[in-house]
């Protein structure tokens, strides 16, 4: 795993007609890990398997297309030249934005007809979002920019560069083990309002070192896409967000 993270390895593997995408595995190892860790906190909140299966599964497809449909609006060149490309998910080409507010989105649909309160699942998926993206970040071969002064750097054909996924992986593990161990020692909602927190500000500090600075010489549109939702949940704690969260959407 370390020699994954330091250096860039093959994308795949062949063995005969079997074909392992590196990237696609510690994708689904990383949803299983998240989704099992998050049914046993759910649990713990009354909400029913069943239902909780059931709205995971409409997060994560809504997730997947929301996280797709991002990485085409910001790179539609590549997209272009080849538009069936948007169906190799196994390639990479997910945004992490696109597809948690696509998932957020869904969800908040779903639990209202459900009548389940949004801010008791909100937060029993926060600790897992955390985890299996420091899992499926072992299997990211993106890289920011050349440097001899990055740290554990990423070698590319004997060049370095920095290394974003094991910053990244990193940060989240951290992110991970600090809202595990809040999970009930914050009311309602505010959970998932610091993993939205402490995640935005890590990336906005990790997206500096991939460079494509375009805002003020210091800031891409990454960056300041993840500053915005970092203060907008910032902004939500101060205000006092637990009534939004604690809504029951129960039909009377």
């Amino acid at each position: 795993m370390l020699k994954i993270l330091l250096n860039y390895l093959e994308p795949s593997y062949h063995w005969g007609f079997f074909t392992v995408h590196l990237y696609g595995a510690f994708l689904a190892a990383g949803l299983i890990v998240g989704v099992l860790l998050a049914k046993r906190l759910a649990a713990g909140k009354g909400i029913q398997s069943e239902t909780f299966y059931e709205t995971v599964m409409i997060f994560v497809l809504a997730g997947i297309v929301g996280a797709r449909l991002l990485s085409v609006a910001l790179h539609p060149a590549s997209f272009l030249e080849n538009p069936l490309s948007i169906f190799a998910l196994h390639h990479g080409g997910l945004a992490f934005f696109g597809g948690l507010a696509g998932g957020i989105l869904a969800a908040v649909v779903y639990t209202r007809k459900k009548g389940i309160i949004f801010g008791d699942l909100a937060d029993a998926m926060a600790p897992s979002l955390a985890l299996g993206e420091a899992i499926t970040r072992l299997g990211c071969d993106v890289y920011g920019y050349q440097s001899l002064q990055a740290p554990f750097p990423r070698i590319v054909e004997g060049v370095p560069y920095h290394n974003i996924p094991l910053y990244t992986f990193l940060a989240t593990l951290a992110i991970f083990v600090v809202l595990y161990y809040l999970r009930n020692r914050v009311p309602r909602g505010h959970l998932f309002l610091l993993y939205l927190v402490m995640y935005g500000g890590s990336r906005t500090f990790i997206d500096y070192f991939r460079g494509e600075h375009v805002f003020f010489s210091a800031f891409n549109l990454a960056q300041l896409g993840s500053l915005g939702i970092a203060l907008a949940a910032l902004l939500l704690i101060i205000l006092g967000s637990r009534k939004v969260f604690a809504a029951n959407y129960r039909h009377s």
